[in-house]
């Protein structure tokens, strides 16, 4: 039976023999004996403790957990000893240090003696490489970053993972190859493109999936078969890095240096590479690490040759001279600036936490509001507006699971905001792993569900019906009645059309009610019951209309909208009140003529039209005997409505196209041979054709100055010299006050933006394609084989004339009337609460999604619709 202790070897606990124990403390007595006239000896021989732990680690197995003498003795071979390299008068002073350690106690060397507790080290592969003699590939998860594939394929190739996880993580970045490398005319196969990034990522996860694990490897900071890539401070010049990459790949350091100044001028690229590698790669302090950037096994024999050779080392006795002048004053630099970094980051980190919580919490209070409502635990009134829709009207028809899913998959992200917010306060993590985890399950259970809920509700909105609820007024006995509008604010607003009707025939109300469902039936059963709407005959000659419509109680949300119509007989006159007129549009009048006071007058019904029987020519508005300038532009305020019954259409603004109306400058422009126009900014644009080209602009001569009129190629650019944003308030007034006048013999695109108004007219059977974006107007008259409109961004057009073919591509809240616009054949294509009165004779492909509207007249022969959610398409009267 042998006795054994307990050391501790730089952190690392080792049970070995006592016979070993007094072998190793005389041969550490002996490395401190030599190295103690170094300066920073210490180091030097914790450095050789270090390199002692390492062999011992590589001797232990599951089945031998004991240091014997035969392990001490290996490591003594292979580390060398003292008197191997030592001269004869250096062996003469280590026998008396020696002897000095022993007498005075100090003979252990550095380690100490422990005898509590003990610690467990990863054993090195011994089994199936040592018994067969071949290499095999696996995942390193000693030194793994990720899933060992990178450290595995280094330690099969005996190089630095450093390498291969730069080549992964280079072949990921770099762009794909140039098209074509790989290009077969073959229609069975046909690869158009060779991405490396794709090809490293596959690579990476197939040999994830398809490498064994091995955990029993040396950490490769630990392995002396691996070379380490450090900065050699000692011999560079900056920061040691291309010092280092020679060491490392054993070449002239002054080549690496060509080579980075190369790639400096050569794009470029070297700079952040070097800038990268000074930051990632550690330098070489020890003389351990010296040996490991060249590769050299760390023995004494080594260590000593290493301090000898360079007289400036760690552990030399001389000073250090400042070969680094750059590098050491740019290290310098960044260590006296860290603390003014380090604060600057630390606002930088409260400011943005403070914003993430105040963005959390500002979502996440009125989603949990939200909640109480859906579950019933609060009312709309006590907390929250939901608008014009009854919260019992929203959560009628969704079941509890719904809506806690809905919670969960909203609430969730706004609760990761806030604790991100309060984790960078904190400057640690709020919640622990499993708590993420479980708020992630919750997120993903809350999408499954709302994807369920989703599909379900959208069942519900398959099919669309209408019903027609008539009332008559038989108490409206008076021959002259009065009509008036009840202004109500709740729930939806309803549209009035008046229509005349045989003389013979008693005044009677229609409401025209629509609602989608899962079946036609379905959809007119919630027309029929869902909503109310009122009327009131208060006496024999006054009519009293609600202009909103209500819902029921137990209602269902359905995308119920109604239309109203009062059929009034040609022979009965009658009055109005300014809110009921206000109710209509200048269309509904006779000649588009609407009067100023509409309630001082009184009216009966001309055809379908409203005929003023006490007005005077000056007390109506517009008409056809306004001058030329203003023809074509006269009726386009009929866009508020423009025949549609349902929808409060915004139309486009009139504006003065007579110079006169804009300041005394005056310019003129000579460019020419363009088809193409092109207006950013609020100003006034009339184009119309002419056998040449001009161009004419007329406002303040501020105004004027700042504009600017230019030919790029064949498109005319009109738009303002500065936009600046300090001036801007400043420049939308002026520039609203300049018209500029276009005449050109061939118009193919028009594009407005930034508010631009534009009225343009009189061209015909040529194609046109038209842009708009940014609140801008257009009133457009003419005659085009092919009309192409692309709008987006609350803009508005109103349409006259004619097209074989109407394309609109509209999004976000953007309005096109073109009732008295004659579409052959049109595709409408619209999201975004956008809106659409169109005529078309032919075949219409309309799809409306996110609330928008469709509304076409004129009987085409083939409809093709699609409605998505609140979004409806659907013919009306002319």
């Amino acid at each position: 039976m042998k006795k054994n202790i307990s050391i501790n070897l730089q952190g690392m606990i080792f049970h070995i023999e006592e016979d070993g124990y007094e072998v190793l403390s005389r041969y550490l007595t002996e490395v401190k004996a030599h190295f103690s006239g170094y300066r920073g000896h210490e180091e030097i021989v914790a450095d050789i403790e270090g390199r002692i732990a390492e062999l011992f680690a590589a001797r232990i197995t599951p089945l031998k957990q004991v240091i014997t003498l035969e392990d001490v003795e290996s490591m003594t071979a292979k580390m060398g000893r003292v008197s191997d390299f030592q001269p004869a008068d250096e062996a003469d002073d280590d026998e008396q240090l020696l002897a000095s350690a022993v007498a005075n106690g100090s003979a252990q060397g550095t380690y100490t003696s422990s005898t509590g507790g003990s610690t467990t080290t990863d054993v090195p592969p011994t089994t199936d490489e040592a018994e067969t003699g071949t290499k095999r590939l696996y995942r390193d998860m000693a030194n793994s970053k990720v899933a060992g594939v990178a450290a595995g394929i280094a330690r099969y190739f005996a190089v630095n993972p450093l390498w291969i996880r730069l080549g992964f993580l280079v072949l990921a970045l770099i762009k794909p190859i140039s098209r074509g490398v790989f290009d077969f005319d073959d229609e069975s196969f046909r690869f158009e493109g060779f991405s490396l990034g794709g090809f490293a990522v596959l690579l990476y996860v197939v040999l994830w999936i398809a490498l064994p694990k091995r955990h029993d490897g040396t950490p490769a900071d630990e392995d002396p078969t691996f070379k380490k890539l450090y900065r050699d401070t000692d011999n560079g010049k900056v920061g040691g890095v291309s010092a280092g990459l020679a060491a490392y790949f054993r070449v002239d350091v002054v080549l690496i240096r060509i080579l980075f100044l190369v790639g400096l001028f050569a794009g470029g690229f070297a700079f952040p590479l070097y800038l990268a590698l000074w930051i990632l790669l550690p330098e070489a302090k020890t003389a351990s690490d010296r040996l490991r950037m060249r590769g050299s096994a760390v023995t004494l024999s080594a260590l000593d040759s290493n301090l000898r050779d360079n007289p400036y080392a760690a552990g030399s006795e001389e000073s250090t001279p400042n070969n680094r002048p750059v590098g050491t004053f740019l290290e310098d630099s960044f260590s006296n600036i860290r603390p003014v970094l380090n604060g600057i980051g630390g606002i930088i980190r409260a400011i943005v936490g403070g914003l993430l919580i105040l963005t959390g919490f500002s979502l996440l209070l009125p989603i949990i509001l939200g909640l109480g409502v859906g579950l019933g635990m609060t009312t709309a009134t006590d907390w929250v507006d939901v608008g014009p829709l009854q919260p019992f009207l929203l959560f009628n028809d969704i079941s509890v699971w719904a809506v806690l899913s809905f919670f969960l998959l909203v609430g969730i992200p706004a609760l990761g905001l806030l604790l991100t917010g309060v984790s960078m306060l904190l400057r640690r993590p709020v919640l622990s792993r499993a708590a993420n985890l479980t708020l992630l399950g919750l997120w993903l259970l809350g999408i499954v569900g709302s994807s369920m809920a989703g599909i379900r509700a959208s069942r519900e909105f398959q099919r669309e019906s209408e019903v027609t609820q008539t009332v008559a007024l038989n108490g409206l006995t008076s021959s002259r009645l009065l009509l008036e509008r009840r202004q109500l604010d709740n729930d939806q607003w309803v549209g009035l059309d008046m229509i005349g009707i045989d003389s013979a025939q008693a005044p009677r109300f229609e409401r025209i009610i629509s609602a989608k469902g899962s079946s036609d039936s379905l959809a007119r059963r919630t027309a029929a019951t869902s909503t109310t709407h009122n009327l009131r005959v208060l006496n024999d000659s006054t009519l009293s209309v609600d202009d909103h419509f209500t819902y029921q109680p137990k209602a269902r949300l359905r995308d119920q909208q109604m239309r109203l119509r009062l059929l009034m007989p040609r022979g009965r006159t009658f009055r109005m009140t300014e809110s009921f007129s206000n109710w209509l549009d200048a269309e509904d009048y006779v000649g588009g003529r609407q009067p100023y006071r509409s309630e001082n007058f009184v009216y009966r019904m001309k055809g379908s039209k409203l005929e003023c029987l006490t007005c005077t020519d000056a007390d109506l508005r517009g008409g056809n005997e306004d001058n030329a300038d203003d023809e074509t532009s006269a009726d386009y305020d009929e866009g508020r409505a423009d025949a549609n019954i349902n929808l409060d259409f915004g139309g486009v603004d009139s504006f003065d196209t007579s110079e006169s109306g804009y300041g005394a400058g005056r310019r003129s422009y000579s460019e020419s041979d363009f088809d193409h126009v092109s207006v950013a900014g609020p100003y006034r644009l009339v184009v119309r054709p002419g056998s040449s080209y001009s161009i004419k602009a007329a406002g303040s001569d501020e105004a004027l100055r700042q504009l600017l009129v230019e030919r790029d190629g064949s498109e005319l650019v009109i738009k303002p010299r500065n936009r600046s944003v300090f001036r801007m308030g400043d420049f939308s007034s002026e520039a609203s006050r300049v018209l500029i006048t276009v005449e050109l013999p061939e118009l193919n695109h028009l594009e407005l933006v930034g508010g631009a108004r534009a009225q343009v007219g009189g061209f015909g059977t040529g194609d046109l394609n038209v842009e708009q974006a940014g609140g801008s107007q257009l009133a457009l008259d003419g005659k085009f084989g092919e009309l192409n409109m692309d709008l987006a961004g609350a803009c508005r057009a109103a349409l006259r004339g004619s097209a074989d073919e109407l394309i609109v591509d509209g999004a976000g809240a953007c309005e096109v009337i073109a009732s008295r616009f004659t579409a052959r054949n049109a595709n409408i294509d619209v999201v975004g609460a956008s809106k659409v009165r169109l005529n078309v004779t032919g075949e219409l492909q309309a799809e409306a999604t996110g609330a928008s509207v469709i509304e076409y007249s004129g009987s085409p022969t083939n409809v093709r619709r699609s409605a998505v959610g609140a979004s409806s398409v659907r013919a009306v009267r002319d």
